[in-house]
């Protein structure tokens, strides 16, 4: 399951004091990516990658929405090919204090799998519940963060001039692949036009964030895997680049909308 699993407009919000202040500059919008094989190794067996995701993030009166969704085609070293679909659709309050999620993925080798579930943070503890082919419960630690928590936490660490950045992460999912120990790798702002028109929503300056994945309890050094973006202030992500070690691949933005925020 990817992530970032992780996150426009120039729109007044109306209601901004309902919102938590640190979500007041991340803009609702959406975007269409096209994937691609980045690089491989020689002892891969993936030689190409063909996709597209859609990515929408939008700021409700009772907290964010955001889905994400996958079509992607490998094909393999022997010349087969293997094709991955899936629907990521999540809810994180303002206060980034509870989530919901909801995945269908179907794949080649995998057949149908359907996930939903849900998590709460409290003082000093949290906990996940899962449904569908994942059931159970998980207990979550204190400093546990959410997806857009995690992604406006990261923002902030660049602006702020730091260069290394640790937390627990919860995307959901399977109760295995639900929880991450992240370490993000931050480095100096880069100019770089945008590829296609953001309109006012456009940037100068993009940071580049290395995120890499560990399960909590790992003592191998080497991550599951780990994610390349580069992304504006306010949340927009130009393009990311998911490095599974064997082989990585390439989004690159090339459609976008702004959202209007709504009115509460």
């Amino acid at each position: 399951m990817l992530y970032w699993r992780i996150v426009i407009c120039c729109v007044c919000f109306l209601s901004a004091p309902l919102y938590a202040d640190e979500y007041k500059d991340i803009v609702s919008h959406e975007a269409v990516y096209k994937l691609d094989l980045w690089e491989n190794t020689a002892s891969s067996a993936v030689e190409s990658v063909n996709g597209k995701t859609f990515y929408s993030l939008s700021r409700g009166c009772d907290g964010w929405h955001s889905t994400e969704k996958y079509a992607i085609t490998f094909l393999l070293s022997e010349g087969q090919t293997s094709e991955f679909v899936s629907i990521y659709e999540i809810w994180e309050s303002h206060k980034g204090d509870s989530f919901s999620f909801n995945i269908n993925e179907e794949s080649s080798f995998d057949g149908k799998k359907s996930y939903e579930g849900f998590a709460n943070l409290f003082a000093g503890y949290g906990e996940a519940k899962f449904f569908g082919d994942a059931n159970g419960t998980l207990e979550l630690s204190s400093d546990t963060v959410f997806p857009l928590k995690h992604l406006v936490q990261l923002i902030q660490q660049a602006k702020a001039g730091n260069r290394v950045y640790q937390s627990h992460l919860f995307i959901g999912g399977e109760t295995d692949d639900a929880q991450y120990f992240t370490s993000t790798l931050i480095g100096n702002a880069k100019t770089i036009a945008p590829m296609i028109d953001l309109g006012a929503l456009s940037e100068e300056n993009l940071w580049p964030l290395r995120v890499a994945y560990f399960k909590p309890d790992a003592s191998d050094a080497e991550p599951e895997y780990e994610i390349e973006f580069l992304i504006q202030t306010n949340g927009i992500i130009r393009s990311y680049i998911v490095d599974y070690g064997d082989f990585s691949m390439r989004a690159m933005m090339e459609s976008f909308e702004p959202l209007e925020a709504k009115t509460c």
